[in-house]
């Protein structure tokens, strides 16, 4: 047994240090989890009987009753706000397979990164299996799983996942973006900000001459059409003067997204997990293959600072 699980009693092991558990995470999506365990980090984890009781008990039959008593236990652990759990007792019955989620979200706000990852799995079974024509780059429930992974230290994991959920988009994104950023050099400006919800994105485009620059419009979509099909594009000529779109607070060093959807979360994970994956390859030796992940990353999000402070620190 791993040192680090040998204190923990054997229904928290029961719930949560199966392996079989992630043997298949998703069926849209092969990526191997079998490093989310052992578990490493213990002290992150609530091994409360009461809670676990409630817990399997969801697990094994889920009803208003088993929901409700999983609020009150979550709750009364901490991993609820109380003031929360008792706002939501009372409205239960709106909640069916994505009560999962809430159960990983609260596990994700303690930093119980394995724990939550293991009711994410939950959810994702029923979207699967209930709701076959659900985009992963819409749900956040996936992007909640990369974010896990990533947070566990599993960068290769979290590449593979976010590129898989991704799908084409990413590639589509990245060739949707340089497109229009040759088109708005050509027309003395940049691109400023992209707008995005649902299946629609709207790119805001500097020129010297908005007027002038409208008339490539139609050309320019139907460029876009043929590079992203699945998406409606629109494009919004500003003059150079025009203030450019603020970057988020918080520290988001990226390009300006304002994303309804959950694709900048998808970018996030990618981007970082990258980072640490080309940190762990140069720790190693493996200088050409960390420049080859960083310079993928670039493509991406090219205003990414650091992307590019860790490009220009390689030979």
């Amino acid at each position: 047994m791993n040192p680090a699980t040998q204190y923990l009693s054997d229904g928290f092991q029961r719930l949560y240090c199966d392996p079989a558990v992630f043997d298949v995470f998703s069926t849209r999506h092969p990526v191997s989890f079998r490093n989310v365990l052992p578990l490493l980090a213990p002290n992150s984890v609530v091994d409360d009987p009461q809670l676990l009781a409630v817990e399997a008990a969801h697990l094994a039959g889920r009803n208003d009753a088993t929901r409700q008593a999983v609020v009150i236990a979550y709750g009364r652990c901490g991993l609820l706000p109380q003031m929360e759990a008792t706002r939501l007792q009372p409205v239960l019955d709106y909640f069916d397979a994505d009560f999962f989620e809430l159960m990983g979200d609260c596990y994700l706000g303690a930093g119980a990164f394995v724990c939550a990852l293991r009711w994410y799995r939950e959810f994702i079974a029923e979207l699967e299996t209930h709701n076959p024509q659900a985009a992963s780059d819409d749900e956040s429930v996936y992007a909640s799983v990369g974010y896990c992974l990533y947070s566990l230290g599993l960068f290769a994991e979290t590449i593979a996942w976010t590129k898989s959920c991704f799908g084409p988009r990413l590639s589509a994104d990245a060739d949707c973006r340089a497109l229009i950023e040759q088109e708005a050099q050509s027309q003395g400006g940049c691109l400023l900000g992209i707008e995005r919800a649902t299946n629609r994105a709207r790119y805001v485009v500097s020129a010297l001459d908005p007027a002038r620059a409208e008339q490539i419009t139609p050309r320019l979509k139907q460029a876009l059409s043929t590079l992203a099909p699945y998406q409606e594009s629109y494009i919004a000529w500003v003059s150079n003067a025009a203030p450019a779109p603020e970057i988020q607070p918080d520290g988001y060093p990226f390009f300006p997204d304002r994303d309804a959807g959950s694709l900048t979360r998808h970018r996030m994970n990618l981007l970082f997990a990258t980072c640490g994956e080309a940190d762990a390859l140069l720790a190693q030796g493996y200088t050409a293959e960390a420049k080859r992940l960083l310079n993928e990353a670039a493509m991406l999000e090219p205003r990414a600072d650091i992307i590019q402070h860790r490009l220009k620190q390689l030979p």
